[in-house]
């Protein structure tokens, strides 16, 4: 959607390690911040954000949109991401968008062709898989995502017409077999705070104003914490 003032926008992504911040100028990265360390995201979002605005010379009012990932990934990452994107939007009184990272990859290649395939790297020797449908610069999913082995995954792929991305096709190649090892875009890259953040301004069906803001995070993995007798917690 063409905007005819371009918006300040601040996505932010904390679903796995790589976490991001970028700030948009409509639809263009302005300044982003990759936060690959193992300091926890807890600790280092805020100041990142306020490091990112006084880079760019923005301040908190300037913001019209705030949009953060929803996951798949770590549970305890997509909630601060989620719980600090909200704030936000709610302080400032602007629109909040959540944005599944794997329409965020799929979004980002949408050019590459008809069909596009986005795995994602799950950690644990396991990926995240989804598929898309891409015409004229729009996505639209055609295969639930889910969690996989690579090994059981490679059965089910499609070995023709689909263009396979995400850090997953390349860390787990081998084991993907034939179909992704022909086809896979080496480029991509794990830090999607960019690429939601333009998501979020082409979806705008998705923004969420008010005062009771919430999300719906993707988890995909069950959790790992169990009550006595082997339910979830």
């Amino acid at each position: 959607m063409a905007l005819s003032v371009p918006l300040k926008t601040l996505a932010l992504d904390t679903s796995t390690l790589r976490g991001s911040v970028a700030l948009l100028d409509g639809d263009s990265v302005l300044a982003e911040l990759r936060l690959a360390s193992l300091e926890t995201h807890a600790a280092r979002l805020l100041g990142s954000i306020r490091f990112l605005l006084q880079t760019a010379g923005w301040n908190l009012p300037d913001l019209a949109l705030i949009a953060a990932g929803l996951g798949p990934g770590s549970f305890t990452g997509i909630r601060i991401g989620c719980a600090t994107a909200l704030g936000l939007a709610q302080t400032l009184r602007v629109p909040f968008a959540g944005i599944s990272g794997l329409d965020a990859l799929a979004f980002q290649h949408a050019a590459l062709g008809d069909r596009i395939g986005v795995i994602m790297d799950a950690q644990r020797g396991q990926v995240y898989y989804a598929e898309y449908a891409s015409r004229n610069g729009r996505i639209r999913k055609t295969r639930a995502a889910a969690l996989w082995f690579p090994a059981e995954l490679k059965r089910r792929l499609p070995h023709r017409g689909v263009r396979f991305v995400g850090d997953g096709a390349g860390k787990y190649a081998e084991a993907l077999g034939p179909a992704v090892r022909s086809w896979q875009v080496v480029d991509s890259q794990p830090f999607l705070a960019g690429p939601i953040g333009r998501l979020a301004l082409a979806r705008r069906r998705l923004w969420r104003s008010g005062d009771a803001l919430v999300c719906e995070p993707v988890y995909i993995r069950p959790p790992d914490a169990r009550r006595p007798g082997g339910r979830k917690k």
